[in-house]
C-alpha cells in the first residue's frame, strides 16, 4: 500500500534514498527504478516529483553542496582555534569525497551547475566568516578538494602517494596550514 506524502516530503525521501545509493554503490547505482524501490514509490511517482535522472543528480549535488556550506558556516560562527580547524577539515573532507567527485564530474561534463544558486553567495559567506583576505584561500581550497574528489586517486597513483583516508587527511592538513600562513601574511 502506497502512503501519502507531501511533494516536499516525497522529494526529501527521494534525495535521501539517492544519497544512500550513491554513498554505498557510487553514481552508477543512481537509477530511478532503484530509487523508487528504496522509497516505496513507483517509477512514475519519482519522475513526477523529480523530473528526470539528470535532475535527480543535479538536486543531489546541490543539496550536498548546500549542506557542506551550511555546516561549515555554523561551525565557523561557533568555534575558534583548533575547533575551527577541525570544522574546516571536516567540510573539506566531505567536499573531497570521491563519491561526490564522480557525481560532480558527471554533472559538470554534461553542462550542469552543481552548486547552489550564485545569488546565495555561499562561498562569499564562508570567506567573510573566515575573516581577512580569504577569498583566494577559499577558491584554492574548494578547487583542490574538488580535484581530489574527481582525480585524486589517479594522480596519487602516478605520484606514488598513498590514497588512504589518512593520506588524504594529511594532504588537507597541509593545504590548510599553507593557506593559513598565506592569509596570515596578508593581514
Amino acid at each position: 500500500m502506497r502512503r501519502r506524502r507531501t511533494a516536499e516530503q516525497a522529494q526529501t525521501e527521494i534525495l535521501d534514498a539517492a544519497e544512500r545509493l550513491v554513498r554505498s554503490e557510487g553514481p552508477a547505482a543512481l537509477k530511478l527504478t532503484r530509487v523508487a524501490d528504496e522509497v516505496g514509490m513507483s517509477h512514475a511517482g519519482v519522475l513526477h516529483h523529480i523530473g528526470s535522472a539528470e535532475r535527480l543528480m543535479l538536486l543531489l549535488q546541490r543539496r550536498a553542496s548546500a549542506q557542506v556550506r551550511g555546516d561549515l558556516l555554523v561551525a565557523l560562527a561557533s568555534s575558534r582555534g583548533e575547533a575551527r580547524d577541525e570544522a574546516i577539515d571536516l567540510a573539506l573532507a566531505r567536499l573531497s569525497d570521491p563519491a561526490n567527485g564522480r557525481l560532480l564530474a558527471w554533472l559538470v561534463s554534461t553542462g550542469g551547475d552543481p552548486f547552489p544558486a550564485v545569488e546565495e553567495q555561499g562561498l562569499g559567506q564562508i570567506a567573510q566568516a573566515l575573516e581577512g583576505e580569504a577569498e583566494q584561500a577559499v577558491l584554492l581550497a574548494v578547487l583542490a578538494m574538488i580535484g581530489e574528489a574527481v582525480l585524486g586517486g589517479p594522480v596519487r597513483a602516478r605520484l606514488g602517494v598513498g590514497a588512504t583516508d589518512e593520506d588524504r587527511a594529511e594532504s588537507r592538513r597541509w593545504l590548510l596550514s599553507a593557506l593559513r600562513k598565506r592569509v596570515n601574511q596578508r593581514t
